[in-house]
């Protein structure tokens, strides 16, 4: 191709495609990123500034298709001096969508207060665009030079040079730009964005503190539902007790929203119920305790107080309780029977001479085994027949006695082996004493399997099986 562009300069502008795509449209969209540096090299800037039918330019399709490289090439300054606003806004709102910072900055520095104002097809504003991503990506730097490409400049510094345009407004105009259609701050929190954004929003307009979103909410309202309390605690203003004290458009108060389930808990998130539930019951009581008394009895709407709220919201939770409940009472029973069995046979069939003192250790050992499994078989009952934990609605926490029964069946277990230990002496008391030295340390075999399986290593290990995608969002 680039022989028949060296020898007719006119076979760059040839429509390809029924799209109007010319040979740089193709190379852009395709990634070869060799080929359209060269293919540039014999172009004039007017022939790379050609549209399609859809009136995008090369650039554009290499940014939709992610080829960084080639947009940094056809980005230079003496191209995007030529282009034509409209272009560049386009392209400035494609490189936000897809992380290419640097080139957005670039595109920035040439049209900053334009802009500024600028909105995409949905009516959405750079600072609405970079308000939902999360920290992660606005905070991402990527290494790179001139051959490798990347992202040398980070999506936070896109925000500041942002914010610091929009503190050169007018009121009138900034509150435009940062309430609609949405508050910039408020998407910052509902995505769950870092401190440094959350304070780059905040120092950005005092007039977003008594915004409310189209449900009603304040900003006190969403830093108890995003659970943002450190905001909160640092927030200093003279408003601050009027605007705690609001309702949302339900009639919901701040400690109505703290009472909601954690977006992370409304699908599987590889915890147990019950740490959940923990989870859960700690942030509600650490709501509680730094707003006023008088917002604990209020009642929304729907006539509920914020414990009411808690309880529906976390019924499913309490269920799963209950289910493990169920679940652990009924492997705990069984093991436990299967130790009392084993003692209690064993008793009847003691080896060995009776003088011996291993014998002694036998038997306080078997015994220790028969009744704590027996012991632990009535803990289990218990959660059965307890009307409290049996006929309760809502449940925050397994009954006691599972606590109790699991204590008894690891002593039990402890017991059993002390046991076997005793019996491999007085089996092999006389000739091969040897032996009951090898069986001592395979006793404790069970006890460093079972501290194994509680270590966070292994629960970090095994959480990639069981959690969800953190990519995977999940709205409030």
């Amino acid at each position: 191709m680039l022989p028949i562009v060296e020898k007719d300069p006119n076979s760059v502008r040839i429509q390809l495609n029924r799209l109007g795509d010319r040979a740089l449209h193709v190379a852009a969209g395709a990634g070869s990123t060799a080929f359209v540096q060269e293919l540039v090299k014999l172009m004039s800037p007017g022939d790379v500034l050609i549209h399609n039918e859809d009136q995008m330019l090369p650039v554009h399709l290499a940014a939709l298709s992610f080829h960084h490289r080639i947009v940094q090439l056809l980005c230079s300054d003496h191209l995007l001096d030529k282009m034509a606003y409209k272009d560049i806004e386009k392209l400035f709102f494609i490189t936000i969508t897809n992380n290419m910072f640097d080139v957005a900055i670039t595109l920035f520095e040439k049209r900053p207060l334009d802009l500024t104002f600028a909105r995409d097809e949905h009516q959405l504003t750079s600072l609405h665009m970079l308000a939902r991503k999360s920290y992660e990506v606005l905070g991402r730097e990527i290494q790179g030079d001139i051959q490798t490409g990347g992202s040398i400049e980070t999506g936070m510094e896109l925000l500041y040079r942002i914010v610091d345009e929009v503190k050169k407004l007018q009121i009138k105009d900034m509150l435009a730009l940062t309430t609609q259609p949405s508050a910039v701050l408020f998407d910052a929190l509902e995505s769950r964005n870092g401190d440094s954004v959350i304070r780059c929003f905040m120092g950005g307009s005092s007039l977003l503190i008594t915004f409310k979103d189209f449900k009603g909410r304040n900003l006190m309202h969403l830093f108890f539902l995003y659970r943002r309390l450190e905001f909160f605690e640092q927030f200093q203003n003279e408003r601050k007790q009027y605007l705690l004290r609001e309702v949302d458009n339900e009639g919901n108060n701040v400690l109505h929203l703290a009472a909601l389930l954690a977006p992370e808990f409304k699908s599987f998130s590889g915890l147990s119920a019950k740490f959940q539930m923990e989870k859960e019951l700690s942030w509600f009581k650490d709501a509680e305790r730094i707003v006023p008394d008088e917002l604990r009895s209020m009642r929304n709407k729907k006539d509920k107080t914020p414990i009411d709220v808690f309880y529906d919201e976390h019924n499913q939770l309490s269920k799963g309780i209950k289910e493990s409940a169920v679940g652990i009472t009924n492997s705990g029973m069984i093991v436990a029977t299967l130790v009392a069995t084993v003692a209690f046979a064993a008793a009847l069939t003691v080896p060995g001479e009776k003088n011996n003192a291993s014998f002694i250790v036998f038997i306080f050992a078997n015994a220790i085994a028969l009744f704590t499994s027996s012991a632990s078989i009535l803990s289990f009952l218990t959660n059965f027949i307890s009307s409290r934990f049996a006929n309760t609605k809502f449940v925050i926490s397994l009954h006691p006695s599972l606590h109790y029964g699991l204590q008894l069946l690891m002593f039990s277990v402890e017991a059993m082996a002390c046991a076997f230990i005793a019996a491999s002496f007085l089996i092999f008391d006389h000739k091969t004493k040897w032996v009951p030295y090898v069986v001592i340390p395979m006793a404790f075999i069970p006890f460093l399997v079972f501290i194994f399986c509680q270590s966070k290593f292994l629960d970090s290990y095994w959480s990639k099986y069981y959690r969800p995608d953190p990519k995977l969002g999940h709205e409030t």
